[in-house]
């Protein structure tokens, strides 16, 4: 689509007294004036037009339309799930719909009623409000809002953790898979199980994922291992939530004969070394290198990823020059399965 110049209010204003130039001045500015004002508008209702014509530009009530088209609905905000235990006497019953709150002070609702026996019991829970603070990890601790009779107060959450709260899909991210649908449709119909397929599906099932790797025939002819990235978790690695909800979109878009499996990826963990010359060594600095190295890495995110050393200098040099990198000397390639990640870096305080 070519480029389209909106003329600036002043512009319209001069174009209109020069074709009215033969009039007097003292009606001629007044009547520019005007006429500018009401061309100016509907240049701008003209642009705001072509704006809705592509879901590449459009607002947000139009992109609503476009993902209707091809059945690309924004992702909701998701409530953390998983499992406390629970301790008390023998016999006594967690009801469900129990309420506890957690250290976060958010609420979590117990999903099935559990008669407890001797030690350590667990408790499904679900937290009653959405978004990514819902999550807990391990070893935090939730409290009764409401005693029972023979169950102590708190409980603690497990292993696993309390995990799958999402923020909503961000604009930016729900635009590009509407866009990505588009292109896939126009140029080679309706997805059937291709690589791009598992990838796009799986970014359907959850705001958590960024993308996936996807292993064709990796147990064996016809079969495809799907690895969710999830850069905004720890280690890049999607939790179990993750995974249940992967597998359902799956098992209901996916060939019917497809032998898949969705996993987590390997982690391949990467720690520079760097030495900062003296006066450059300062804790702004080394924070603003980390996040500069941690950017470049989290956008490797394809089966045939590699970190070239060009690129970490180029990281480094958004911050400072002054730096010898002592580690690594050499491009890093990927593994099969695997997904880099960032385990810090090694300060070297003299060469």
């Amino acid at each position: 689509m070519p480029d389209f110049i909106r003329p600036s209010y002043l512009e319209i204003k001069a174009r209109i007294e020069a074709d009215l130039s033969a009039m007097p001045a003292a009606l001629r500015e007044p009547i520019a004036a005007a006429n500018a004002r009401e061309f100016h508008g509907e240049y701008g209702y003209l642009d705001w037009i072509r704006a809705q014509c592509s879901p590449l530009t459009c607002e947000l009530e139009m992109l609503y339309v476009w993902a209707s088209l091809y059945f690309v609905e924004r992702l909701a905000a998701t409530t953390a799930s998983g499992i406390a235990l629970a301790t008390g006497n023998i016999g006594a019953v967690v009801l469900a719909d129990t309420l506890l709150r957690g250290d976060n002070g958010l609420d979590y609702k117990v999903i099935n009623a559990v008669t407890l026996g001797a030690g350590s019991n667990a408790i499904s829970l679900r937290c009653t409000i959405a978004g990514i603070n819902s999550n807990l990890i391990a070893g935090q601790t939730l409290t009764l809002i409401d005693p029972i009779a023979g169950v102590d107060s708190t409980f603690t959450v497990d292993t696993a953790g309390l995990t799958g709260g999402a923020e909503i899909e961000s604009l930016d991210a729900w635009r590009v898979r509407v866009v990505d649908e588009w292109q896939v449709i126009v140029s080679r119909g309706t997805r059937s199980g291709k690589p791009d397929d598992y990838r796009a599906w799986a970014k359907r099932a959850h705001p958590s994922v960024t993308t996936a790797l996807v292993q064709p025939h990796a147990l064996g002819l016809g079969t495809v291992v799907v690895r969710p990235i999830c850069n905004g978790l720890a280690n890049r690695l999607p939790t179990a939530a993750v995974i249940t909800e992967i597998q359902a979109i799956f098992a209901d878009l996916a060939p019917a004969t497809a032998d898949w499996r969705v996993v987590a990826p390997l982690v391949h963990n990467i720690q520079p070394s760097i030495y900062l010359l003296p006066g450059f060594d300062t804790a702004a600095n080394r924070a603003a290198i980390i996040s500069a190295i941690n950017t470049t890495i989290l956008a490797e995110t394809s089966e045939n990823a590699i970190v070239a050393m060009a690129e970490l200098d180029a990281a480094i040099a958004t911050v400072t020059t002054q730096y010898t990198r002592i580690a690594p000397l050499a491009d890093i390639n990927i593994g099969a399965g695997e997904v880099f990640v960032l385990a810090g870096v090694t300060w070297i305080q003299q060469q």
